[in-house]
């Protein structure tokens, strides 16, 4: 191979080692979520709240890393809704204390809750429903 051709393959097996390292790296910090991004979390209580049009779900935060941003998606069906609740992730870099802080969650129903069972859609699992008011909030 002559000069020109061994030059120019090694500029390119240079650009691609450069290419391929920050692919791999990423353009984040460690402990940083990406913008955009949402994780699902679960919720520990359901609540037939008076008005038979919404329902109430109950999760827990720790006061230390309190969850950002929650969201809802609700998908009613005809013997089951379907609640997944996002929220931007959490810091993977931060100590977080196991401490409980209940937050409620007022959902809008398009059809009274009735007899439908609730699914926590992050876990996909039954949550049982209580009825009257929440114990806290």
């Amino acid at each position: 191979m002559n000069r020109k051709r061994w030059a120019a393959v090694a500029a390119v097996v240079a650009v691609l080692a450069i290419l391929i390292g920050v692919a791999l790296s990423g353009d984040r910090t460690e402990g940083t979520p990406s913008p955009g991004v949402r994780e699902a979390f679960g919720f520990d209580a359901a609540y037939a709240d008076p008005n038979p049009m919404v329902l109430v779900v109950r999760y827990g935060d720790s006061s230390s890393c309190p969850s950002k941003a929650v969201r809802h998606a609700v998908v009613q069906e005809v013997d089951r809704v379907v609640v997944t609740l996002t929220r931007t992730p959490m810091p993977t870099d931060q100590a977080c204390t196991s401490d409980y802080g209940a937050k409620l969650v007022q959902i809008s129903l398009t059809a009274p809750l009735g007899s439908r069972i609730v699914i926590d859609g992050s876990r996909n699992t039954p949550v049982p429903i209580s009825t009257g008011l929440p114990p806290f909030g």
